[in-house]
């Protein structure tokens, strides 16, 4: 099996939906900046970054550097990663710079993306991105 995502389907869902849900923080010594622990599954908040100012590409390295982190501490990476929801202020104008920066990320075999127009309630929020992680 070339794509590690693959070893979480393989391994069959019906174990990690049997298991109660936890919060990240409490599975372990994890601190992880918000999500939801099931089993082997993660499922993280929506994360920003407006530390990075304005640039929707800025902001895409903070986040997933952020998301990064996370799944690290819970003893997992970005090859685990199953599915990505991206929500972009300016989808239209902003996307190609979200996906280059994306791209570093993910530079093969990655997940499956839905990106769309978001609403925030600030002008310097440009992107926010959640994810759904397999956790050997």
């Amino acid at each position: 099996m070339k794509n590690p995502r693959r070893k979480f389907l393989a391994a069959g869902i019906g174990v990690a939906a049997a298991a109660p849900a936890a919060s990240a923080a409490a599975a372990g010594k994890a601190k992880v900046q918000g999500g939801v622990r099931m089993g082997n599954l993660f499922f993280s908040s929506g994360l920003t970054g407006t530390k990075a100012g304005k640039d929707v590409g800025a902001q895409t390295h903070e986040i997933m550097k952020a998301h990064k982190a996370n799944l690290e501490a819970l003893g997992s990476s970005l090859d685990n990663v199953l599915k990505v929801t991206a929500f972009l202020a300016d989808v239209r104008a902003e996307k190609p710079a979200f996906n280059k920066a994306y791209a570093e990320y993910f530079p093969k075999n990655a997940p499956a993306r839905t990106a769309l127009g978001g609403i925030f309630p600030d002008d310097e929020t440009r992107v926010e991105i959640e994810l759904v992680a397999y956790i050997p």
